[in-house]
């Protein structure tokens, strides 16, 4: 759960969510550094970006249960207590349980896209959210949401 509200709440990419190390999480300012090689040269970048006040309290119940510097680490099996470095299966066992459709991490990206989007954030900042360099790349995200958003307005109950 912790998890999946990291990758919902920054937009995180899952190699920056698995190298997360406690020191790079901020909780007096509110705020979590998250680390890319996903820029011209393949370089570790390091982006401080805001934390919501959830996900702040749920990370700061989670490090009451931290046996080393890693955010998160692998529960069992040989490598237990080790970062993840892969977790196949993540989070398509969690779907298969809730009986919804398979989706991965990356999705988790988009869907926060979508949500921002829905709510009518403005692009840029949903660029922002994402971290990208190019506008274009963060319209792939949640292209086909504005053709279709003037017509939900079909869907919505007026009350008297």
């Amino acid at each position: 759960k912790v998890m999946l509200l990291t990758f919902l709440h920054t937009a995180g990419r899952r190699g920056e969510i698995y190298r997360l190390q406690w020191e790079d999480v901020d909780f007096i300012n509110q705020r979590i550094c998250l680390k890319t090689r996903k820029r011209k040269g393949g370089s570790l970048e390091s982006d401080w970006i805001p934390m919501t006040e959830e996900l702040t309290d749920t990370l700061k119940q989670h490090r009451k249960l931290a046996v080393n510097e890693w955010v998160f680490i692998q529960p069992k099996g040989q490598h237990k207590g080790k970062p993840y470095t892969e977790n196949r299966g993540f989070p398509q066992t969690l779907c298969d349980k809730a009986e919804v459709k398979r989706f991965g991490c990356h999705g988790i990206r988009g869907l926060t896209a979508s949500i921002l989007a829905k709510h009518d954030v403005p692009m840029v900042a949903i660029r922002d959210t994402l971290r990208h360099k190019n506008l274009r790349i963060t319209e792939r995200y949640v292209r086909g949401l504005d053709s279709v958003r003037g017509h939900l307005k079909v869907l919505e109950v007026k009350t008297a």
